[in-house]
């Protein structure tokens, strides 16, 4: 008996005490945190998502510079000074000479190079656009976590409303008598039983709104309750593997930047193999010239040059050059394939497993929680009419509740599964 009471102390003390900290505060319950409004300021202010933009204007900057010239070179020489007297009018081929030069390559070489850096810039570019859906996905995802950890908070809430009106029928059974303690007691264990529960359900919510605000690239605690999903309708019936595999081959941003990847490689080889051509050199100079016994006018003097580089050291050089420029080639092709492999196989296993979250959602709107909720209130009338146990009846709410549950779980794991093709394909579906 002292166990009994002191059992119902403590229930007292926790439904008191804890009943207070498990709700939200009034501000963070009207307060709805919108998925697009979340989305945007992922896109806004997600430190990776700002350095891969940075990364992609770095290589759009060197397109330029790949297909220019080098600077040309000025040159000053102080020509046939005689070492005795250092005079610039004792010797007729005394004088200082200006020059400018210039080095051209073959015709060909610096387009493919501003070519093949272009192709890096898409390539680039286009990573950037994957990483922006990869985000927006991940977004969505710890939003619908969030979602279900909130859920899971107002389910059990509901659970712990219908228990306690439980515990009063129990209360005035007990007191008329018709009942043990034993079974008050149990049902007041229950009640217990769900505040630690919520209590967990408060740590996930936390730990889902960290993980949130991760991708928000927010420092400031995240403040509000997610609004309700509203389930995507798809029409199976257009939506196929086929279609979707059509849309990720012509749309999908990750697959684009490997085979950009593949033409900037071909490009490079094509310049390897122009290795064995000369590049050229040519030069202006113009020099100038004091009276002296041997030119007693000064002429000045003008001169041109034109050079030739020659690929003598071919066969350590320029071979290993194109042989290296061939395996990247044959890496980026390797890749391209490689990824059109993945992708394949992930729209046929995402595929399927959206249509049977699909099926599953009718289940449960359609079968599962309607018989659920007429059971509880069943034998929640059966309950007070001492036509149903009390054990029986923890059971149906516990089967009705988990169904809700897993009911919403269906939705989080529907609609994650759509933002995973969305992004695959790059677009909706």
């Amino acid at each position: 008996m002292k166990r009994y009471y002191k059992i119902k102390w403590v229930l007292l003390i926790l439904s008191m005490g804890l009943g207070v900290s498990l709700n939200a505060t009034p501000q963070e319950e009207q307060k709805v945190l919108k998925l697009h409004d979340l989305i945007k300021e992922a896109l806004e202010k997600n430190p990776l998502q700002k350095a891969a933009e940075h990364e992609v204007s770095s290589h759009q900057a060197m397109i330029g510079p790949s297909g220019s010239y080098e600077d040309p070179m000025f040159g000053f020489e102080a020509k046939n000074y005689p070492v005795d007297t250092w005079s610039r009018r004792q010797d007729g081929m005394t004088g200082n000479e200006i020059s400018l030069s210039q080095k051209i390559p073959f015709p060909g070489k610096l387009s493919l190079l501003k070519k093949a850096t272009t192709f890096e810039y898409n390539s680039k570019k286009e990573t950037l656009n994957q990483k922006q859906l990869d985000l927006i996905k991940s977004v969505k995802v710890a939003y619908y976590e969030f979602y279900l950890a909130a859920k899971k908070q107002s389910i059990l809430k509901d659970q712990r409303s219908v228990i306690r009106q439980l515990i009063v029928v129990a209360r005035n059974k007990y007191t008329l008598g018709s009942i043990p303690q034993a079974e008050l007691l149990n049902l007041q264990l229950e009640e217990a039983e769900l505040i630690n529960q919520l209590l967990q359900a408060e740590r996930e919510i936390q730990v889902k709104k960290s993980n949130l605000n991760y991708f928000l690239g927010r420092r400031e605690s995240l403040s509000g309750r997610p609004e309700d999903i509203t389930i995507t309708p798809l029409q199976f019936s257009k939506l196929t593997p086929e279609s979707i595999a059509d849309k990720i081959q012509n749309k999908n941003p990750g697959l684009k930047a490997t085979h950009y990847q593949v033409q900037a490689a071909s490009k490079k080889l094509t310049h390897a193999k122009l290795g064995y051509l000369p590049d050229f050199e040519f030069m202006l100079a113009y020099m100038y010239r004091e009276p002296s016994p041997g030119n007693t006018r000064g002429v000045d003097m003008a001169s041109g040059k034109i050079g030739l580089s020659i690929p003598l050291w071919a066969f350590t050089k320029q071979s290993e050059q194109i042989k290296g420029a061939r395996a990247e080639k044959a890496k980026a092709d390797a890749l391209f394939y490689e990824e059109q492999n993945t992708l394949l196989r992930s729209t046929q296993t995402l595929y399927s497993e959206l249509k049977e979250a699909h099926k599953r959602l009718d289940l449960y709107k359609t079968g599962i929680l309607p018989l659920a909720r007429q059971a509880i209130a069943s034998g929640k009338s059966a309950y007070q009419a001492s036509k149903l146990e009390y054990t029986s009846l923890l059971n149906l709410v516990q089967q009705r509740f988990q169904a809700e549950y897993s009911y919403h779980e269906t939705i989080v794991n529907y609609e994650n599964k759509i933002a995973e093709l969305e992004s695959l394909t790059g677009s909706s579906i």
